[in-house]
């Protein structure tokens, strides 16, 4: 008795990979160009609904020395920014000026990143307070 093999198909690669490339050339065209803002006000409501949090708060708003709009994490106790969001070409940017704590990521689909979002603060969340007590 032959046990058959589960082939999993390499066409969900390529579909994704596909699907991103789609994306990333729209978002170059100028005909229909990627909108980081809609994009960032779009994300937004994802982030409140799955990132519920009475240590963290997630602000919109236009940086002063840059030319772009982003959303800052900040820690609440602290008044810290752990980070902060953006939007460029098509995918969603999460970076940290406090590396020894948060990874820097990037990814195009917006729920795979809040996903992401997600897992690094709450791994990395706990060594940051505990470092940083007020």
């Amino acid at each position: 008795m032959t046990a058959k093999k589960q082939q999993t198909p390499s066409s969900d690669f390529d579909a994704e990979v596909d699907s991103a490339r789609k994306r990333l050339e729209a978002a170059q065209s100028e005909d229909t160009g990627f909108d980081d803002l809609a994009a960032l006000q779009a994300l937004a409501p994802i982030l409140a609904d799955k990132i519920r949090s009475r240590r963290l708060a997630f602000t919109l708003a236009d940086e002063e020395d840059e030319e772009e709009t982003q959303i800052a994490v900040i820690h609440v106790q602290t008044d810290e920014e752990l980070g902060f969001i953006f939007a460029e070409d098509g995918e969603y940017v999460f970076e940290s000026n406090l590396e020894a704590y948060f990874d820097d990521f990037v990814d195009d689909d917006p729920e795979r990143f809040v996903e992401r979002l997600y897992e690094t603060l709450r791994a990395d969340l706990p060594k940051y307070e505990v470092e940083n007590k007020s």
